[in-house]
């Protein structure tokens, strides 16, 4: 088993541990049960056919003083087809490659969820192989197909109120007059692995740089605490909208690699925040909405490198849905 895939498996074995919770109160139950009730929605007036388009994808800059390197992927849109529901939200994309001669090879699962009445789970795998090099100092940008990030992340928050009305349900074209708004705080935790790497240094040698910042490889394990708010409002003419930020703080375990040596990072500080907006609009069977969100951390390498690196994604989605009840209430 490869470290990359053992390290897959503790991520997913925490999120499953994630719903001691819900077991708990349910012993009663079978585990079928329970699957059922968490995420099968037999209200058929809540389901939904969707179309979107989206855009997503992994970067990350190294920064040295006001010099800095930016590292981005290439293809980061794509198109797809999905099904909604209020419990859960299922979205097949295929990446638009178009004619560009230099190709990001990549896989990138994102994914969100609600456990209970009050925790809110996000889990996260990308590895992407080729990068444009960009740079802020006259130096020419390169396209290198050696270099590969992985990036592993789990993010908890218990919200202190009930989410009984989330950016979830209206992601779906769904919502509900007799609330007007949803605002909630809570308090969580997260976890992170995170590495890059390439064939030789990814900082070039002219200069701009510490000379003793020759880096080729890093890889960094971090544990930390997160706080923020979840908020919906319901807006006139049949429009919604949605923000979230959640700040955090932590602790990294950093080892940086030359081509002869490697050390281990001097500052542990883990920086990191996660936010999303989103706005849409609703009428009988149709809706269309438009949701923009990225999770940026970071932390210091030793000798001035500041490392960012940052999960991005928007999508645009529109949906029909598949029955309306016209003996109840429209949403808005």
């Amino acid at each position: 088993m490869s470290k990359h895939t053992f390290i897959f498996i503790c991520f997913l074995c925490l999120t499953i541990a994630s719903h001691a919770q819900i077991l708990k109160k349910s012993d009663s139950l079978s585990t079928k049960q329970v699957i059922d009730t968490l995420l099968i929605d037999r209200d058929m007036n809540n389901w939904s056919i969707r179309l979107f388009t989206n855009y997503k994808g992994q970067s990350f800059n190294l920064i040295n003083d006001g010099d800095k390197l930016a590292f981005k992927p290439n293809n980061r849109a794509g198109v797809g087809f999905g099904l909604g529901t209020s419990k859960l939200i299922i979205d097949i994309a295929f990446n638009l490659k178009g004619n560009r001669e230099n190709d990001t090879k990549r896989f990138d699962m994102q994914g969100s969820f609600i456990v209970g009445d009050h925790n809110l789970v996000n889990l996260y795998v990308q590895r992407y192989k080729g990068f444009n090099v960009n740079n802020n100092f006259n130096e020419p940008d390169v396209f290198r197909d050696d270099i590969t990030s992985l990036s592993i992340g789990l993010n908890y928050l218990y919200t202190f109120n009930k989410i009984s009305f989330s950016s979830a349900t209206l992601k779906a074209g769904l919502a509900n007059d007799e609330k007007k708004h949803f605002i909630s705080a809570g308090v969580g935790g997260f976890m992170v692995y995170n590495s890059f790497m390439g064939d030789g240094s990814l900082i070039p040698d002219n200069g701009n740089f510490n000379g003793d910042a020759y880096l080729e490889q890093f890889k960094g394990v971090g544990v930390g605490v997160s706080g923020g708010i979840l908020s919906v409002f319901v807006l006139p003419a049949n429009f919604f909208a949605t923000l979230n930020v959640i700040p955090g703080i932590g602790l990294m375990y950093k080892k940086g690699y030359s081509e002869t040596d490697h050390y281990n990072v001097s500052n542990p500080l883990l920086y990191k925040i996660d936010f999303e907006a989103g706005v849409g609009y609703s009428y009988k069977r149709f809706y269309a909405t438009l949701v923009y969100g990225s999770g940026i951390y970071t932390t210091n390498l030793d000798y001035g490198l500041n490392y960012v690196y940052s999960n991005t994604k928007a999508k645009i989605s529109v949906g029909y849905k598949i029955r309306v009840n016209k003996k109840l209430k429209t949403p808005f």
